[in-house]
């Protein structure tokens, strides 16, 4: 009997306990939402609701004409275009697609896929100062 009674109010204290830590929880919020009046949840929710955000994007049609760009949403991106031209397009177009700058950002367009200028210049200058060789070929011990 003893043991019966300690248990029920061991049980009473815990369930107690637990509505009253969920009771705090609700209370206080969710820990992740900004606090109202931050000027970066502003900017977020006056930006939201436009389809890939303020960012000036290429959008030119004569170059972006491997499906109907005008049937795109709003600020369309690089992944909105080649998913459109995945959807009706062979293999070769989604290729050619998805090499394509169309809904780039407007700074990442004519770059040709590869480095920017400021990285092959410092790494031309990076060569010169090591006596034309590669980080790679002077690291490595001779005889490996």
């Amino acid at each position: 009997m003893r043991r019966g009674i300690l248990a029920l109010v061991v049980m009473s204290v815990l369930g107690v306990s637990g509505i009253a830590t969920a009771g705090i929880l609700v209370a206080s919020g969710s820990p992740s939402a900004p606090p109202a009046g931050d000027d970066k949840a502003e900017a977020t929710e006056q930006d939201g609701g436009v389809h890939g955000g303020p960012i000036d994007r290429f959008h030119n049609a004569g170059s972006c004409d491997l499906t109907a760009v005008s049937s795109l949403p709003g600020n369309w991106t690089h992944g909105d275009y080649v998913s459109a031209v995945a959807a009706d397009g062979t293999a070769v177009q989604i290729s050619e697609a998805a090499h394509s700058d169309c809904g780039k950002p407007m700074v990442a367009v004519g770059h040709g896929g590869g480095p920017p200028a400021h990285a092959l210049e410092n790494k031309a200058a990076g060569q010169a100062h090591g006596g034309g060789k590669s980080e790679d070929a002077g690291s490595a011990a001779p005889g490996s």
